[in-house]
């Protein structure tokens, strides 16, 4: 009778799983995960930081910072001058590139808006418009002399009427105009004609030059000679001829680049060169 055999795996296997077995563990994986036998890494412990606690720090107002205001595009500068005959403003030129001309206003009252065409009672008198910035003076010698204060205000528009600069308010007054006579015509050195007269005694501010007016016949019109020291009283002129009868008069005046007005004069007087 053949012999049973034993289930089971044939035995010349084995040997060959015992020594698998053996194999395996000298490959068990460690609790490092890392493969037994294989080079070891030892991990370098890097130095630790020790933060130091810092003082709590007591509560202090945090530093408020201002804002810089945006530049005031109205910032034209205005000085009125209260003259015999007439106020002079002279003003700082715009530096706005969108500059196209002046206009300056006269108000009984203190507020005078930027609007053009001006807003009631402010007026504009005529005699201020310049499209040069630097044509910066202008008079009002368009009302009547009086202890009545004028406000005055100057502003710079652009081409489509829009004020892109204006001045403060000023206040200026029109005073009687003054005599600097009398006027005295006598014969002089050498052949000329000596005149003399009053200086004008207001404020330099107001006073631009005298000038010597000449005519044969009818009011002196022509312009003899013009003097700007304010402190000047005489003049000796060969201008004039012999036998010929001047009318003579001397003025004291103001002029800017937009207007001039007399602040005062000597009579008109008839002289016949010797």
């Amino acid at each position: 009778m053949p012999e049973r055999r034993r289930a089971g795996l044939p035995l010349p296997l084995l040997p060959l799983l015992l020594l698998g077995a053996v194999a395996g563990c000298a490959f068990q994986v460690p609790g490092d995960g890392s493969p037994a036998g294989s080079p070891s890494t030892t991990a370098i412990a890097s130095p630790s930081l020790t933060v130091a606690a810092s003082p709590t720090a007591e509560p202090t107002a945090a530093a408020t910072s201002v804002p810089t205001p945006p530049p005031d595009r109205f910032d034209l500068d205005l000085a009125t001058f209260s003259c015999e005959g007439g106020v002079v403003l002279e003003w700082s030129p715009s530096g706005d590139p969108d500059f196209h001309h002046y206009v300056a206003l006269r108000s009984p009252e203190r507020r005078i808006r930027t609007n053009y065409p001006p807003i009631a009672p402010a007026v504009d008198w005529g005699d201020s418009y310049a499209t040069d910035r630097f044509v910066t003076s202008a008079v009002d010698a368009s009302i009547l002399p009086s202890e009545t204060p004028w406000n005055y205000r100057v502003m710079a528009y652009d081409a489509r009427g829009r004020a892109i600069g204006a001045s403060p308010v000023r206040i200026g007054r029109l005073r009687d105009q003054v005599s600097i006579g009398p006027l005295v015509v006598e014969p002089g050195e050498d052949g000329t004609t000596r005149m003399s007269w009053t200086p004008y005694r207001g404020i330099g501010s107001c006073f631009s030059a005298y000038r010597i007016a000449f005519s044969i016949g009818g009011g002196p019109s022509t312009v003899l000679s013009v003097i700007s020291d304010q402190e000047t009283r005489s003049i000796e002129s060969a201008a004039l001829h012999s036998g010929a009868t001047y009318q003579l008069r001397v003025q004291a005046v103001r002029t800017t680049l937009q207007g001039s007005f007399e602040l005062g004069e000597t009579d008109t007087v008839s002289y016949t060169v010797p």
